[in-house]
């Protein structure tokens, strides 16, 4: 059963000849009458018994199975068609009106009279697929020298499209759908202006769509899809043992090296501005809406959505809308771009769904200007690249952001802990009228903004403690309890914003040349600027040894830590080459708290702060920190960090100021 079942030659390449089969039974399925089991394969090697994990069994009475639909060589239409049919009739959540502005220009596929038309308001069906390389020259590609034919009754041969998009035709036909949009037919390649028109509104494209067919398997457009054109390699098979019907479950081997799509980073916007989404692997097909995933055959029963298996663009489980930004950035920035220029034209459309249609008046340089001190806290999870800043006529890439990072296989990612507030104003130049017209804009101010739960308190400490420039107090935790203090900052500052434009607030325009050492009009698009606190501190293991760098204090203890496995510089720091004591710049950025666990150690004491009546903190406040290398005048990120308050401010700091390219 296993051979025939499953892939024999993966089977065979791996064990030997002489290996047992053992099953290990899930819970029973009350509903289905059926449980589930995981296959594993038990042999001996040279380094003892060993166990392989094959695939999944589906088991219910024989008297129980009737018209079963089985996963064969081509696609089994039923079951899907009838719940794409329910989705569109019954779902609330996939059925909103969708009030999208298609870009001008509009085309698609009319698939009866094959041909390319412009539309504003059909309904259609869109395309996520791979390009890849062309394997025929013959290949037909909107151009501006194509377009007309391609727009006459009959203007889009069979023989000459790619296979791919020839057989999302034949799905539409097959679902009764009409009009079909795919990004090679309906954009006019060469035309910079109806290109860029189409990129910009590419989540309205995706979110307008009836449905997304996602070709998940294949390297280029004329691979075809299988299950249309291609047969699929492996099927469902059945055996009748003792009164008992054994079903497998198929599923896609993992890291196949033609499942392209799902490294893409282009592909992964596609998906996640979609309702509704058809995937097409190289083994079976699965229908995903904003309320389940549902599968082709009996035997993969409806999966709830979560973040590791949906593309959903929220999740039940997600309230504030960054949480939302750091999954989808978190997703985008493990795959791939073929060009990095793409960067942030690959992530717009999901960054106007979650924050609103006007990015550029929303975002800098990719980060939410309403969450700019949450999103500045990224940190890539390997750390195995240096950052790198990118300045093209078209896309500025400044290693402060996260945008520095992508092309490097490597997740970004957000640090989970509480945000308490800014500890600086970030600027940035702007024009007002023309270039050497500069003026400094106020990047982290914004009326929005909102801090986590009891950030009056830490704030004020952290004034008391001399980390906020402006904002000196006499404020003593000795002689005040948390409600009082509270009380007295919540007088001065009412809320976040007013704190912000009070208390951090760095100096005019007109008084910055006395801070900076070049022209405001010299300092590079792109930059941010600071008046912060600075500190050279060393660096070290932690105590697990083989993961990440600990902070050092001046007696080699460890104070904090730089986030991620930071990989490239560790192997900078513990080679014998660098000296024991090198020092490191950081800066002072925004305030955040640990959660205390029970095994927090004594850091739960030692690390926290109480009141007059000695009630400690819930949380455990610590300082977000840049690590920074120089380049002449200016700066540029290395790594994100972070180190308890009390220990920040025991270190030898000084306010300077700081550009960031």
């Amino acid at each position: 059963m296993a051979l025939h079942a499953f892939d024999e030659n993966q089977i065979s390449t791996i064990v030997r000849s002489d290996y047992n089969i053992c099953l290990y039974l899930g819970p029973f399925h009350e509903h289905i009458s059926s449980i589930g089991a995981d296959i594993y394969l038990q042999y001996r090697d040279d380094e003892g018994p060993s166990n392989l994990w094959v695939g999944d069994l589906h088991i219910d009475d024989i008297n129980n199975v009737a018209n079963v639909a089985d996963i064969g060589e081509m696609i089994s239409w039923a079951r899907l068609k009838d719940k794409i049919a329910e989705c569109c009739q019954e779902h609330l959540e996939c059925r909103e009106e969708v009030k999208r502005a298609l870009p001008r220009g509009f085309r698609v596929i009319d698939i009866t009279r094959r041909r390319i038309v412009k539309t504003s308001n059909a309904s259609f069906v869109a395309l996520s697929y791979v390009w890849g390389k062309d394997t025929r020259s013959s290949l037909l590609t909107a151009t501006r020298a194509t377009i007309s034919a391609m727009e006459r009754d009959g203007g889009l041969p069979a023989s000459e499209m790619p296979r791919t998009i020839e057989d999302a035709m034949t799905i539409c036909t097959q679902l009764g759908l009409r009009y079909l949009w795919a990004d090679r037919l309906c954009i006019i390649q060469d035309d910079p202006e109806d290109k860029m028109n189409q990129i910009e509104a590419m989540n309205d494209v995706y979110s307008s769509a009836l449905l997304v067919l996602v070709a998940a398997y294949g390297n280029n457009m004329d691979f075809g899809i299988h299950g249309i054109s291609r047969p699929r390699p492996m099927v469902q098979h059945h055996e009748g043992i003792n009164g008992l019907r054994i079903t497998n479950v198929l599923r896609e081997p993992e890291e196949n090296p033609l499942a392209l799509w799902h490294t893409r980073g282009w592909t992964y916007q596609e998906a996640v501005c979609a309702r509704r989404r058809l995937h097409f692997t190289n083994i079976r097909a699965y229908f995903e809406c904003r309320s389940s995933i549902f599968h082709e055959d009996e035997y993969n029963l409806e999966t709830e959505l979560n973040e590791f298996t949906s593309y959903g663009l929220f999740l039940e489980e997600e309230s504030p809308r960054f949480q939302t930004f750091a999954r989808h950035l978190k997703n985008y920035s493990s795959r791939s771009l073929s060009y990095r220029s793409d960067t942030y034209n690959a992530f717009i459309g999901i960054a106007k769904l979650i924050y609103g249609p006007n990015y550029t008046d929303t975002f800098i340089n990719g980060l939410p200007k309403v969450d700019f001190d949450r999103a500045l806290r990224w940190y890539s999870n390997i750390g195995k690249s240096t950052l790198s800043r990118l300045e093209t006529p078209d896309i500025i890439c400044p290693t402060w952001s996260w945008s520095s990072a992508m092309s490097h296989s490597d997740d970004v990612r957000y640090q989970e802990t509480e945000l308490y507030g800014a500890l600086t104003l970030w600027y940035r130049t702007c024009a007002a009228f023309l270039p050497e017209d500069a003026q400094l804009e106020a990047v982290n101010i914004h009326t929005e903004t909102k801090m986590d739960e009891g950030w009056e308190i830490y704030m004020a400490i952290s004034c008391a403690e001399g980390c906020v420039r402006n904002a000196f107090t006499s404020w003593s935790l000795k002689t005040n309890t948390f409600s009082t203090v509270r009380e007295t900052f919540s007088a001065r500052w009412p809320n976040y914003h007013t704190f912000c434009k009070d208390a951090l607030q760095s100096p005019e325009l007109s008084q910055w040349s006395e801070y900076l050492d070049i022209s405001v009009n010299d300092i590079k698009q792109g930059a941010i600027l600071t008046i912060a606190q600075t500190a050279f501190l060393r660096l070290g293991e932690r105590p697990s040894k083989n993961y990440g760098l600990g902070i050092l204090d001046s007696e080699g203890n460890v104070v904090g830590e730089l986030c991620g496995e930071v990989t490239q510089l560790r192997e900078e720091v513990i080679s014998a080459q660098y000296v024991k004591n090198n020092m490191y710049e950081f800066i002072s950025f925004s305030l955040s708290g640990l959660h205390i666990r029970p095994y927090s150690g004594k850091e739960r004491e030692t690390k926290n702060y109480s009141d007059m009546d000695g009630k400690p903190l819930s949380m455990l406040p610590i300082v977000n920190l840049l690590m920074i290398g120089r380049r002449g005048k200016c700066a540029y990120r290395r790594e994100l960090g972070w180190i308890y308050l009390k220990d920040w401010v025991k270190a030898d700091r000084e306010w300077n100021t700081v550009i960031i390219e």
